[in-house]
């Protein structure tokens, strides 16, 4: 069985510096894909998935600065 790394929204807006809203923004822009969801219906993402959106974050930081 492979173990992988997950994370919820609360750890990836930590992580990223970014309000958890701005997260759901990007799911909804279509800007991430839908994450998994747990048994409670949480989302939880992937270590993929939060490198996806540390680039995400560093390509709209060079565009505005």
């Amino acid at each position: 069985m492979i173990f992988e790394d997950i994370y919820y929204v609360k750890d990836v807006s930590r992580i990223i510096d970014r309000d958890k809203s701005t997260i759901f923004r990007w799911e909804k822009e279509g800007k991430i894909n839908s994450p998994r969801r747990d048994s409670r219906g949480w989302r939880i993402y992937s270590k993929y998935d939060v490198e996806k959106m540390k680039r995400l974050v560093s390509e709209l930081v060079k565009m505005y600065n």
